[in-house]
């Protein structure tokens, strides 16, 4: 079968001649069974002791799409490319996901890093198709090679299912029938083996029917390719299998699933750039499985998101743009402006720097709900478009912003069902048309001459959403939804009125996504709610915790806060230190014996969660990292240097991240806390390394993401998303932002950060796209007014029916939020999988009810943007009702 990518793509060399002969082999097995059993059904210890996998995948390529694997029962990757096998396994529904290895036996390729490590001797011919070398099963030293070298690194690294390929691959060299039963008794000798050492270990085989029955009680489950439709790798051509060739496959799977108990699984092969192929492989997959076998009917190389017995419903979606030389994905358009839009809609979103990265070249069809790009004017990528049309091809919505990305010509131009043309630029341009729902929506659209693209629409499906003329009578269309997504151009999805105010949406962006893409209307999993109830939490950056405050005495602003807001309202609160600012090593030591003192004290109350603001307080993570010196001193709180200044010391990551927290934990909490959340420090901007570190250390983070909407700045481009996925790496932003931009970076009105609940408010209604962050410092205590506005916002949030949680309970409902899978049933049924700390699925104004007698369903709630469905199990499955379905009586929460 396909290799994987990490040893490049294979496929099965089976021809008739090697299948004449496994039956064969086979009648020999089965006679010589029959002959001890009495062809009695055999027994099978690992099926019975193992639950039955009801769907499985295949997915070879780098960068495994693991979320959305988690889907299947099973799923088989190249382990090359997975960190973390166990970790995923723990965290997917309630360990009903299992991630399996994939493991050559009988070939290896000569990228393996082990394969300048084998023994002479081993390697006995070629299997030119793919570029591998065969094994000699019977040469000695291979066995303990193979689970020395080979397994035993796995399983330390935390694999306990193995999917073992090229079973039969020694038939390119044995071709007698002694040559031929002495390779398959070395590979039953070696699967024996294999689970003398691991008998925790699953193995599922592919083909190895030869092997039977001697290792039916070895083995989880078997797999063979091409029942229906196959791949042929060396001319890489698909084509359906013949009658007599399915006939025999077919027959082999039945006596593994009917006489051995065991998962029989065919693997089928579709063209994914073929018209028709995503329901050609749906029609395969159906067929596989009324046969009673579990299917996978994917592309030849096992690259992209095929179909089981369940079909992945993508909420993935792949967002393309360029990022300027010495910026950050946090800062483009594309992040701020379309982040919390495409998350409030269910969806999570991954960046592709075009400019830097190229275009992807794999199938995305069953993988990503569809494609978003967002170029400025001008740009042009010139393969851009043409790729552009292959997503049209496959199948994958694409929705465009601002500019097309590349040169438009009349090919491409008709491609997308418009056409282009040259006109001088008119001097008179007028809005004929716009439509009412999706355009004007935050401001009206306003012709600029400058940004025009001469474009119309010639597709009789599509429909324009802003046209305009000019005085020669020339048409454009400058917004429209298409039959294969649709666009909004400059300066009619975002625009700007007056220079210092926010960019403003004449497009409105959540409609446009939903329909451009195609949304579903059904369920999606919500961070912004608990148990039905709005979610608060409340967190403090370090800064400032040796500040005095200004009241009698003079006392230390931490005891301010404890006295006036902690302590009175008891809310759950995350509040962190800078190690720099306490420790004797730090800025202050000759206030360190007082500020630790305190800082314990903090720590000992029960509703004070312990978490890091780093060891030095860096105010420009990339500055820092890199040594290179950009920050903008009027976005530093006054000081551009990279970090507070802290005698001999010179940055260090592991110091900043691990270094601080042990100090934490070490030294500042009594018996029974840990901290385990890192809060990003000044510009909250890390490289994708700062991000990883935290993850690598076993830590949670959050912070950034400027949420910074009010009733002055009442725009949507001003609500920041969940967070930011960088080089795969997730920074999770906290929901609102600082009292330090509320007060003009404590500049003053010190009382400014009561307008934060002008943010809570407009987050929370007439779309509930946040939860409530009361986030502020240590030095918001040394100020009276600071301190009544402390006051304001905590008494509003205490007479709001909220859901109050740690900061760290959010982060992991966000991370939940990133890895959950939704997929669909052969009867429609919805199967939501996630982790243990997202418990609410939103049901959209517009979908329908839904059964609640299912279970994991506990109750119903009404809110702003829909209903929320409050779970109770990391797998949920919801059917959907038709319109002529009376809704149940549901326990509803108030």
């Amino acid at each position: 079968m396909p290799r994987s990518a990490a040893s490049q793509a294979i496929q099965q060399t089976a021809g008739r001649t090697w299948r004449a002969l496994r039956a064969l082999a086979w009648t020999l097995a089965a006679s010589a069974a029959a002959l001890v059993t009495g062809a009695a059904p055999a027994q099978n210890p690992a099926a019975a002791t193992a639950a039955a996998p009801t769907s499985i995948a295949f997915y070879y390529g780098p960068n495994p799409p693991l979320a959305d694997l988690q889907a299947f029962d099973v799923a088989v990757v190249e382990p090359a490319f997975v960190r973390d096998p166990a970790a995923r396994t723990r965290s997917a529904a309630n360990g009903a996901h299992q991630l399996f290895a994939y493991v050559s036996l009988g070939e290896v390729q000569p990228s393996r890093p082990y394969y300048k490590q084998m023994p002479p001797g081993l390697l006995k011919g070629d299997n030119a198709a793919w570029g591998s070398r065969v094994i000699d099963q019977t040469a000695p030293g291979w066995r303990d090679f193979f689970l020395d070298k080979i397994v035993a690194p796995l399983w330390a690294q935390g694999w306990r299912g193995f999917f073992l390929d090229t079973l039969d691959s020694y038939q390119l060299f044995a071709k007698t029938d002694a040559e031929r039963a002495a390779q398959t008794q070395a590979m039953i000798a070696t699967l024996h083996e294999f689970k003398r050492r691991y008998p925790e270990a699953k193995l599922i085989l592919n083909r190895g029917f030869e092997l039977f029955p001697d290792v039916a009680p070895l083995t989880y489950a078997v797999a063979a390719e091409s029942l229906y439709r196959g791949y042929d790798a060396g001319r890489r051509s698909y084509g359906a299998v013949t009658d007599n060739d399915r006939a025999w496959l077919s027959g082999q799977l039945r006596t593994i699933r009917d006489r051995y108990r065991l998962p029989a699984i065919a693997i089928d092969y579709v063209d994914p750039f073929q018209p028709g192929a995503r329901a050609l492989a749906r029609e395969t997959a159906k067929k596989i499985s009324a046969d009673g076998f579990l299917p996978w009917v994917a592309d030849g190389t096992l690259m992209s998101m095929g179909v089981s017995s369940v079909e992945l419903v993508p909420r993935n979606v792949l967002v393309l743009l360029d990022v300027a030389q010495g910026d950050d994905l946090h800062t483009t358009e594309a992040q701020r402006f379309l982040g919390i839009q495409l998350n409030h809609l269910g969806l999570r979103y991954e960046f592709r720097e075009v400019g830097r990265e190229g275009l992807p070249t794999e199938p995305l069809a069953g993988r990503y709900a569809g494609v978003v790009t967002w170029f400025r004017s001008g740009t042009d990528h010139q393969r851009l478009g043409p790729w552009i049309g292959q997503r049209i091809k496959e199948g994958v919505p694409v929705a465009i912003f601002n500019a097309f990305g590349f040169q438009m010509t009349k090919l491409s131009a008709g491609m997308l069902g418009l056409t282009s043309f040259s006109a001088p630029a008119p001097e008179q341009l007028e809005v004929t048309q716009a439509d009412s729902e999706l355009m004007g929506f935050e401001t009206k659209p306003r012709v600029d001459r400058t940004q025009l693209e001469l474009v119309r629409l010639t597709d009789p499906a599509a429909k324009s959403l802003l046209r305009m003329k000019d005085g020669r009578n020339n048409i454009y269309d400058a917004a429209a939804i298409m039959p294969w997504g649709g666009f909004a151009l400059a300066p009619f999805a975002t625009t700007t009125l007056q220079v210092m105010d926010p960019p403003r949406w004449v497009l409105q962006p959540m409609l446009f996504l939903k329909r451009a893409l195609r949304l579903p209307a059904i369920p999606v999993p919500d961070v912004t709610t608990e148990g039905g109830r709005r979610i608060q939490t409340s967190h403090l950056d370090g800064d400032g915790f040796p500040s005095k405050a200004e009241y009698p005495g003079s006392p230390f602003a931490v005891e301010v806060l404890q006295r006036e807001i902690w302590d009175r309202y008891r809310f759950p609160v995350t509040v962190s230190v800078v190690e720099g600012e306490l420790s004797p090593q730090g800025v202050y030591p000759q206030l360190s014996a007082q500020t630790t003192a305190l800082a314990r004290k903090m720590f000992t109350l029960p509703y004070v969660e312990p978490a890091s603001h780093s060891f030095s307080h860096p105010f420009n993570w990339a500055d820092a990292m890199y040594d290179t010196r950009t920050a903008d001193i009027n976005q530093m709180d006054g000081d551009a240097s990279r970090t507070l200044d802290i005698p001999n010391y010179k940055f260090n990551l592991q110091r900043e991240i691990k270094g601080s927290m042990d100090y934490i934990n070490k030294t500042l909490l009594p018996p029974g806390k840990k901290a385990e959340v890192f809060l990003w420090t000044g510009n909250c901007v890390p490289p994708p390394e700062a991000i990883a570190q935290t993850y690598l250390d076993g830590f949670l983070n959050m912070n950034g993401g400027d949420t910074m909407i009010t009733r002055s700045r009442n725009t949507w481009t001003d609500i920041a998303a969940q967070g930011v996925r960088k080089q795969g790496w997730y920074q999770v932003f906290a929901p609102n932002q600082d009292e330090n931009v509320y007060t003009g970076n404590w500049t003053g009105p010190f009382y400014g950060f009561e307008r934060a609940i002008e943010s809570y408010e407009l987050t929370g209604e007439p779309v509930r796209f946040k939860a409530v962050d009361i986030y502020y410092h240590f030095y918001a205590g040394t100020k009276p007014a600071s301190v009544a506005a402390l006051h304001k916002i905590h008494r509003w949030a205490e007479a709001q029916p909220f859901t109050r949680l740690y900061v760290s309970q959010y982060i992991r409902k966000v991370i939940d939020f990133e890895n959950t899978s939704i997929a669909r049933t052969a009867d429609g049924t919805l199967v939501y999988r996630t982790g243990e700390y997202l418990r609410t699925l939103r049901i959209p104004a517009d979908a329908p009810d839904v059964d609640l007698s299912q279970p994991g369903i506990a109750g119903i709630a009404p809110g702003p943007s829909g209903r929320y469905l409050i779970t109770s199990a990391g797998e949920v499955r919801i059917r959907q009702r038709s319109s002529s379905e009376q809704s149940d009586a549901s326990p509803a929460l108030p």
